[in-house]
């Protein structure tokens, strides 16, 4: 005799559950894109696949700074945007992924794993604002410069590799900085007459002193400062 089983209200919810699967949007940005909020309300979560999303704010004198600056996997949420959020521009090519608010609130109830990689994601973006308002409170444009190559080798997940492709234009990273062009330039030129790092005209940075650098980035090398005034 075959027997009959039974599927009980949890077993259904159970079923519905595991069927269910977000569908998010893929779409690709070109660099200097600007990203209104108003054109995200459906969707208005970006998670970067690929490329790197800034906050750009104008000052009144003209000065264009770059508060944060979003990369892979980390999550711009068009939901919090206010009126002095600034502006959302792709500094370089941008893949994301859109979810609708339902959708993406809805993972983060349901999914346990995805709670736990939202949360390390936002836990590791607060630390690099964290980080990055100190850089712009107390730091020399070199002790900047050299916070910016360690931070950029952190993002990519590069370990302890010593070679880091800083993958911004530089006047991006200077905005980010709060430095002028020339003077992020001047710190490049000092930061290689110290023996901390060699690159030429292009975007790979070769650290060579590692523990120098990383002195530098936390500003305890006052006898470096001497050497290269």
């Amino acid at each position: 005799m075959t027997q009959v089983q039974y599927l009980t209200r949890s077993d259904l919810e159970g079923a519905q559950q595991a069927a269910w699967k977000p569908k998010p949007i893929i779409n690709n940005f070109a660099v200097d894109t600007v990203l209104d909020a108003e054109a995200f309300r459906k969707l208005p979560i970006l998670v970067v696949k690929q490329g790197a999303i800034g906050l750009q704010h104008m000052l009144g004198d003209g000065r264009q700074t770059i508060s944060v600056i979003y990369f892979e996997d980390e999550v711009l949420d068009f939901r919090h945007f206010g009126k002095v959020s600034g502006r959302a521009t792709c500094l370089l090519p941008v893949t994301v992924k859109l979810y609708s608010s339902d959708d993406y609130d809805r993972l983060q109830h349901e999914s346990t794993q995805f709670q736990i990689e939202h949360a390390t994601k936002q836990a590791r973006q607060l630390n690099y604002a964290s980080q990055h308002s100190v850089d712009l409170a107390r730091k020399s444009a070199i002790e900047k410069l050299a916070s910016f190559i360690l931070e950029s080798r952190k993002r990519q997940n590069l370990g302890r590799g010593l070679d880091v492709l800083l993958r911004l234009r530089r006047s991006d990273i200077a905005d980010y900085m709060g430095l002028r062009a020339e003077t992020l330039s001047r710190a490049f030129t000092k930061l290689k007459k110290l023996g901390l790092i060699a690159c030429d005209q292009t975007d790979l940075v070769h650290i060579s002193n590692e523990p120098g650098l990383r002195q530098m980035a936390n500003g305890k090398v006052n006898w470096m400062k001497t050497r290269i005034q």
